[in-house]
């Protein structure tokens, strides 16, 4: 997503990092545009802790050298504040039980002609896991939508000219065990949609049995990871109801600033 950046003619002023503890994404934003105030949105307390630490130290080096801001606010996915010219965001979007509001809600949060980019895991993440042997024991990944459903949701949510594709990234561990001790690292969203895990140490030694069915000859194990980028535009004007299109006050008085 990082290597998206440099194809944009934006100059952001104001850039939301959405679920900013986990990755680079701070660091990239700062080093593309090293003049913008950076906001990081983190909703757990902790780890926006974790970011402060790791992100906010040295702020008055780098208003020495010109540099904006980098913020680490506790704030909740689908409100992370108003008046950015982009939203970026690294897999947060698989933690919302509602994504199309969480689109609506980062919709609010772009001015007219601002740009979203993110990253979400594709409906063949951890297909491996949905073998019969494996099935059978409940632990069945969650389900994620493909690009097609991202996109219409995008255009429900009021964005223009989504663009999305995808690339799938085949992860190895040396055996079961080392692959289901990284997966219950990364935890799991806390609603309805995702199953829950296992609860006794007979299941979790049950699955690594199961695994054993999908590993390869030499008894590592081989996951895949279906990533989905994904970019589009909060539009200038609303789309047109009854003949009758909504112009944006900002855009507006922009508008007649330029002329």
């Amino acid at each position: 997503m990082a290597e998206r950046l440099a194809l944009l003619r934006l100059v952001p002023d104001l850039v939301f990092d959405i679920g900013c503890a986990w990755g680079d994404g701070l660091a990239l934003l700062r080093r593309q545009y090293p003049r913008a105030r950076i906001v990081g949105v983190e909703p757990a307390p902790r780890l926006a802790a974790l970011a402060r630490r790791a992100h906010g130290s040295r702020q008055w080096l780098r208003g020495l050298r010109g540099q904006g801001p980098t913020e680490i606010i506790e704030a909740p996915l689908e409100h992370p504040g108003a008046g950015a010219q982009m939203v970026w965001s690294n897999l947060a979007l698989p933690w919302a039980s509602d994504q199309g509001a969480l689109f609506e809600g980062w919709l609010r949060a772009l001015q007219p002609e601002g740009v979203l980019m993110f990253t979400t895991f594709g409906p063949d993440t951890l297909r491996e896991l949905r073998a019969p042997g494996v099935r059978a024991l409940g632990a069945v990944p969650p389900s994620h939508p493909d690009m097609h459903d991202l996109g219409d949701m995008l255009v429900a949510a009021g964005f223009a000219e989504p663009v999305m594709d995808m690339e799938m990234i085949r992860l190895h561990w040396g055996d079961p065990e080392k692959a289901l001790i990284e997966l219950a690292e990364l935890g799991r969203p806390p609603h309805g949609h995702v199953p829950g895990g296992l609860r006794t140490p007979r299941a979790w030694r049950a699955l690594q049995q199961a695994l054993q069915s999908v590993a390869r000859g030499d008894g590592s194990v081989e996951l895949s990871v279906e990533l989905i980028y994904g970019h589009a535009f909060k539009p200038a004007t609303r789309k047109a109801l009854a003949g009758v299109a909504t112009f944006d006050v900002e855009t507006l008085r922009a508008s007649a600033r330029k002329r």
